[in-house]
């Protein structure tokens, strides 16, 4: 009796091993996908301090592409000494192209840290500098610089004197969506102190 026990567990085991060994193999899982770039946060260029000195003194190189480039090198990067050097450029720079350019760089930002270099752009010789700086101060909307908007007015220049007028209603423009806005949320944090107040018991 012991013996058919021992021979009918050898044979399940037997027969286990073999249903295993005969099992067709799994192909390996493949490793998980990497993850994604996202393609909305745009990389910086990164380079290294030495790099950033040399990139600087390429502004006062005397060819007035090497010149833009450097800009928009140091605007990529987010250069912080970039606002003086934009200032100075167009205060200075002798290349009406170059100027009209940088303003050019500065038409869609909201960043007032470029204000002083656009104002000096309200003082150019060339009629398309100060018009381009118009526009530029006219989308980042700060009503600080109304005074010297405002000079241009009296400009010679009547394309100049139309682009002065067009700022200051984006000016006006701004400083009623600004009020209406903070009237919406005064409204409404009154109307909500009031439902506190009815709330409580």
């Amino acid at each position: 009796m012991p013996r058919i026990i021992a021979l009918i567990l050898f044979l399940a085991a037997a027969g286990y091993l073999s249903r295993a060994y005969l099992r067709p193999l799994q192909p390996p899982q493949p490793p998980a996908p990497p993850p994604m770039a996202d393609p909305s946060k745009d990389a910086l260029p990164v380079f290294s301090e030495k790099e950033i000195l040399k990139i600087r003194q390429s502004i006062q190189d005397s060819d007035p592409d090497v010149r833009w480039t450097a800009v928009q090198l140091l605007y990529a990067v987010r250069d912080p000494q970039l606002g003086t050097m934009i200032e100075k450029i167009i205060a200075e720079d002798t290349d009406a192209d170059l100027r009209l350019r940088v303003v050019g760089l500065m038409k869609g930002q909201q960043e007032s840290a470029m204000l002083g270099g656009l104002v000096k752009g309200l003082r150019d010789i060339d009629r398309n500098v100060r018009i381009a700086s118009l526009r530029a101060l006219g989308n980042i909307g700060d009503p600080s610089v109304t005074t010297w908007v405002t000079a241009l007015l009296k400009d010679p220049e009547p394309e100049v004197r139309i682009a002065a007028l067009q700022t200051l209603g984006r000016f006006q423009a701004k400083r009623k969506a600004d009020f209406q806005a903070l009237a919406d949320k005064l409204r409404k944090d009154y109307e909500d102190a009031q439902k506190r107040a009815a709330a409580r018991p």
